[in-house]
């Protein structure tokens, strides 16, 4: 199953900020951690929903909620590598 991806103004901020060869790096590496196999397509049920967060291996922190359903992976926050993980966001 194919997602479309939904960032959140907080996440498009972040990603904004990058200069581009680090915003082509992270982009890669969402869509590689967040390919079907890697989320885990096959146990999950429609209408159900997961949230969650993971560390790129650019050091950049992401939450996340997965919408099963309606087919969304909502990229919620998005925290660079030195950004501190108590870091409050808006």
């Amino acid at each position: 199953m194919a997602f479309r991806l939904q960032f959140m103004p907080q996440a498009v901020g972040v990603l904004s900020a990058c200069q581009p060869a680090v915003r082509e790096r992270v982009l890669h590496e969402l869509g590689a951690i967040f390919s079907g196999p890697l989320l885990g397509t096959e146990s999950q049920t429609p209408g159900t929903e997961h949230a969650g967060a993971c560390l790129l291996p650019s050091g950049f922190h992401v939450h996340y909620a997965v919408d099963w359903k309606h087919g969304l992976l909502h990229l919620l926050e998005l925290r660079g590598p030195d950004e501190g993980m108590a870091a409050s966001t808006s």
